[in-house]
C-alpha cells in the first residue's frame, strides 16, 4: 500500500501504547503519561485531535509536538489539527473564527516564528500508521476506494466505515475521532473486533453518559488503560 500519507513503524521491545482525541485535556494527558510510566523501549502513539474544545490546546499541542521528535513517540493527525494547519495556510477568516469558536483563541495569539514552526511540524505528521497486525488512523478508512490509503479526507473525517480484511490486510483497525460510550468500546476489544474505537469522549465528562475518559490501548495484552479528566 502507498505510504505517502502513512508510515511503518517497526517493532518494539517494550509496549506499544495508543491514546485517542485529547482536546485540550492537557493535565489529564500528562497524569496518564505520568501513570503509564514510560519507557524508552515503549512505543507511544497518538490519534490526532490534541486542539479544540479543551481547556489548553496550546500547552497540549506543544506536547504532543515536542514528544513527536523524540524516537519513541508518534503523532498522527486529527481533522482538528488538520483545521488548525489550513488556516495557518491559508490565513482565512471562517477558519479562524471556527478555531475561536472551539476554544483555540490563545493557540491563535501567535507570532510569525509561531506560524512557521506549527505549519512546518503539523506538515510533517502523517494520516495513518502500520505497525504489524494494526492500522491506526485517526477516523477511519473508505474502503469504497480502490486505494483508501490515499484519501487523507476519508482518514480524518469519515464517521463509519464498513470493514475490507482484503484492503485492510486482515489488519485490526485502532481509531479515534468519533466519541464511543466505555462499554462499547471494551466490547469491541473483547471480542476482537477488526474496528475498534478508542475516544470515549474525555472532553464531555459530565455532559454525556458514560463518557469523560482517556483511553491508552497496550496493543500487546489489549489491556485498557484510562484517566478521567481532571482538566
Amino acid at each position: 500500500m502507498p505510504k505517502s500519507l502513512g508510515k511503518s513503524i517497526g517493532p518494539s521491545t517494550g509496549r506499544r501504547l495508543v491514546i485517542s482525541d485529547i482536546h485540550g485535556c492537557y493535565a489529564t494527558l500528562t497524569t496518564l503519561l505520568d501513570r503509564l510510566e514510560i519507557q524508552q523501549s515503549d512505543q507511544v502513539f497518538f490519534l490526532g485531535d490534541y486542539i479544540s474544545k479543551g481547556s489548553e490546546c496550546k500547552k497540549t499541542l506543544d506536547l504532543i509536538l515536542h514528544l513527536n521528535t523524540l524516537p519513541n513517540y508518534f503523532a498522527l493527525l486529527g481533522n482538528h489539527d488538520d483545521l488548525f494547519l489550513e488556516y495557518l495556510k491559508t490565513g482565512s477568516e471562517s477558519i479562524k473564527q471556527k478555531l475561536i469558536e472551539l476554544g483555540n483563541s490563545e493557540l491563535l495569539a501567535f507570532s510569525d516564528n509561531d506560524v512557521a514552526y506549527y505549519k512546518g511540524e503539523l506538515s510533517k505528521l502523517y494520516c495513518f500508521f502500520d505497525i504489524g497486525p494494526f492500522l491506526l488512523v485517526h477516523a477511519g478508512f473508505d474502503f469504497n476506494l480502490i486505494n483508501p490509503f490515499e484519501s487523507k479526507l476519508a482518514m480524518l473525517n469519515i464517521r463509519q466505515f464498513a470493514y475490507n480484511s482484503e484492503k485492510a490486510g486482515n489488519k485490526t483497525i485502532i481509531h479515534g475521532h468519533f466519541p464511543h460510550e466505555r462499554d462499547k468500546i471494551e466490547k469491541a476489544i473483547a471480542s476482537q473486533d477488526k474496528i475498534i474505537p478508542l475516544d470515549n469522549g474525555c472532553v464531555y465528562l459530565g455532559n454525556r453518559e458514560n463518557m469523560g475518559e482517556l483511553l491508552c490501548l497496550e496493543l500487546d495484552t489489549m489491556k485498557l488503560h484510562s484517566q478521567v479528566k481532571i482538566d
